[in-house]
């Protein structure tokens, strides 16, 4: 089943795409995993502290907990 991405995700990918990104630079620029940053972008997990630092990083609004989540993944929608 194909998980609904959150507005935040979306935000986070067009900024990317905007600054010819991948998520394996992100990655780098933080010091994380590519598969740890690609599950904080795309919604599969939630941590409040990378939240914040990709959204300041791209200059976007910090969403609320778990406003991040992919539609299906927020604890209310298992």
């Amino acid at each position: 089943m194909k998980r609904k991405l959150s507005s935040w995700s979306k935000s986070v990918k067009k900024a990317m795409i905007d600054r010819d990104m991948e998520s394996v630079d992100v990655a780098n620029k933080f010091g994380w995993t590519r598969q740890y940053t690609s599950a904080i972008i795309n919604g599969r997990v939630y941590h409040a502290e990378p939240v914040m630092r990709i959204s300041q990083f791209f200059g976007l609004d910090i969403p609320s907990e778990n406003a991040t989540l992919a539609k299906g993944y927020a604890e209310n929608e298992l």
